[in-house]
């Protein structure tokens, strides 16, 4: 069905963009700053603990990338069937996305919870670490099942276009965490196991928070769709499919430069690192701008205005392109200040500097692919989006691991990163700037 709106302007468009992607990217930071206040109170606990919650958090955030397939397909279903005005529809792809969660969370809570001791000797701690690493992975584990829910629920509003309930939420979540971390911590004597817990307890708040009142809010009925069918089973099967290999491609390239960036030496290493986190954090801005873009072509999509979808995605396409240019410029222009918050090192600030210029230059193309990721997962082009990931992670990782195994280095390492964003990049821009993924 067809739905007959009123024609946007560009302005509003634009202003409706912005309404999305600021809170959102707001609500990403909300987590590496809360990261940097853990890590601060595990400091204060000991050596022993601050080492522990650092391996603890690397080994669980494969859970956050693994699953994170919940909140990318949820978005995009809410988003269409409410661009239909079938809310009916909407309340029924939510309820069997939370049902989903529910299971995988419960299953995989389980085996985190069992398995920590091997996860955690397979990753090569030393006998200090062991003890306090599994503590808080087991504590965790309880909270995954209310961490998936939570990604159903932030898909929800993010399909609706409402990313500022969520920043709420969020923000409340946090401000109990930080409290109960004190609490626990320096008040109840629980170490790191109350660190874990705090950050369980933020998990409920916000998936619980956002589950009871998306019905009231969105108008959405999640109640008496029932179960699954098998074509529904079998979509989302596709589409979790799609999504998970594109993730793990991702992580695994990532993953894999910088352990060849270790190999090469410490200087190495932790040039690279400094680089990386640098990308990281414009990551989670160049993030809400996918976020946006994704919401608003999956209405669009539901809609069946072409001309208003069309509009859309060059609209996101400028601005990907404008904040990647403006991004490039202040990458170039702020080096020296930028690398030295992170290093009073003069080796490293050498070798950064003299790679600096590369991941700076393809920020544009960075840019981009985040947006065009969000407008072509706004279309549900899944399989289009994992292909090309795909096909970028094998050849980049592997020019990287080849270069240094010649005795190549930081140079290379990023010239192998930035192979995997042309390959995944140059087609899915291509891609969205025609029209054969509306098909």
């Amino acid at each position: 069905m067809t739905i007959n709106t009123p024609p946007r302007t560009p302005a509003a468009r634009r202003r409706e963009l912005l309404a999305i992607a600021i809170p959102a990217t707001l609500t990403l930071l909300a987590e590496p700053i809360l990261g940097v206040v853990d890590t601060a109170i595990a400091g204060r606990i000991g050596t022993a603990e601050l080492g522990a919650l650092g391996l603890a958090t690397s080994l669980l955030a494969a859970v956050t990338w693994i699953f994170n397939f919940l909140l990318f397909g949820t978005t995009s279903t809410v988003a269409q069937a409410l661009g239909r005005n079938d809310r009916n529809a909407a309340g029924e792809r939510l309820a069997h996305a939370a049902l989903l969660a529910a299971l995988l969370g419960i299953g995989a809570a389980l085996l985190i919870y069992a398995t920590a001791p091997l996860i955690v000797a397979a990753a090569g701690a030393v006998p200090a670490l062991v003890g306090p690493t599994v503590g808080y992975i087991r504590v965790r584990a309880i909270g995954v099942p209310f961490m998936l829910l939570g990604y159903v629920g932030h898909g929800a509003f993010r399909g609706a276009g409402d990313t500022r309930y969520p920043l709420g939420v969020v923000f409340v979540a946090n401000l109990v965490n930080l409290a109960l971390n004190i609490l626990l911590v320096f008040g109840l004597g629980w170490g790191l196991e109350g660190i874990a817990a705090a950050t369980v307890a933020a998990e409920i708040i916000i998936a619980l928070w956002l589950a009871l009142t998306a019905s009231r809010k969105l108008g959405l009925s999640v109640r008496g769709h029932g179960l699954p069918t098998r074509t529904q089973i079998a979509r989302l099967a596709t589409m979790s499919r799609d999504l998970f290999l594109r993730t793990a491609a991702l992580a695994g390239s990532i993953a894999l430069i910088a352990a060849a960036a270790a190999r090469v030496g410490a200087e190495t290493a932790a040039a690279h690192q400094v680089i990386w986190q640098v990308y990281l954090l414009l990551a989670f801005l160049l993030d809400g701008l996918a976020v946006a873009s994704q919401s608003m072509v999956g209405r669009a999509i539901g809609e069946g205005d072409g001309t208003e979808l069309r509009a859309t995605v060059n609209e996101a396409l400028r601005w990907g392109a404008t904040v990647g240019a403006v991004l490039a410029a202040l990458l170039l222009v702020g080096q020296s200040w930028i690398v030295s918050v992170f290093t009073s090192d003069s080796v490293v600030k050498a070798l950064i500097a003299s790679v600096w210029w590369l991941p700076s230059l393809m920020m544009p193309l960075h840019a981009l692919v985040f947006v065009v990721d969000g407008i072509l997962m706004g279309g549900e082009d899944y399989a289009f989006i994992r292909r090309w990931m795909v096909t970028g992670a094998i050849i980049g990782a592997s020019i990287a691991q080849i270069a240094v195994s010649m005795g190549g280095g930081l140079l290379w390492l990023w010239i192998g990163y930035e192979v995997v964003m042309l390959f995944r990049g140059v087609p899915i821009v291509r891609r969205a700037m025609g029209d054969a993924w509306l098909s």
